[in-house]
């Protein structure tokens, strides 16, 4: 139980620094993925296989709030979700840098391709203009931003990672 407590307040949290902190940067700034390269971070590095849902539930609170290019979301990211998983189970390592930036950019194109055709698919069925040039300029922006987040954030996490292990590890 406290366990998934923990994961909820955690869920609101990141979902608070990206919606209400990220969202209110000037552009491009605020084209940085934290919620997806924590959630990969997580799920790659940490192995911590049930944080997986914090994308999903990402695109709902996108839908729900209407702050996102691209309608439906929860789709999007039900796809980027999945992608990320078969990625860190049978391609690539979880232990380096660069296995975390490529699952990035390539979960990155999934969500650009997914939100391209969402937006094909609206405007075939509806009257709704075909903007892929949007989508397209926003998630470049976000791969930039995530490989660069990963590389100011990764050496340092490892670094604490490794002396909080030693300082515990030295006192048993």
């Amino acid at each position: 139980m406290i366990r998934i407590l923990l994961h909820i307040v955690f869920l609101l949290l990141l979902f608070t620094i990206q919606v209400s902190f990220i969202h209110a940067l000037p552009y491009p700034f605020d084209r940085i993925p934290f919620v997806l390269v924590v959630t990969i971070y997580l799920y790659q590095y940490q192995n911590q296989t049930s944080s997986w849902w914090w994308l999903v539930c990402y695109g709902i609170v996108l839908d729900v709030l209407s702050i996102s290019h691209a309608p439906l979301e929860v789709f999007s990211y039900t796809l980027l979700t999945g992608t990320m998983m078969l990625l860190v189970a049978h391609v690539f390592t979880n232990r380096s840098f660069y296995g975390m930036a490529a699952t990035s950019i390539l979960c990155l194109t999934v969500l650009t391709v997914s939100e391209v055709s969402i937006r094909a698919l609206s405007h075939v069925f509806t009257s709704a203009p075909f903007l892929w040039r949007s989508v397209l300029t926003v998630n470049l922006w976000a791969v930039f931003f995530a490989c660069l987040l990963l590389l100011f954030v990764f050496p340092p996490l490892r670094r604490i990672q490794v002396w909080v292990k030693q300082l515990f590890l030295d006192r048993i």
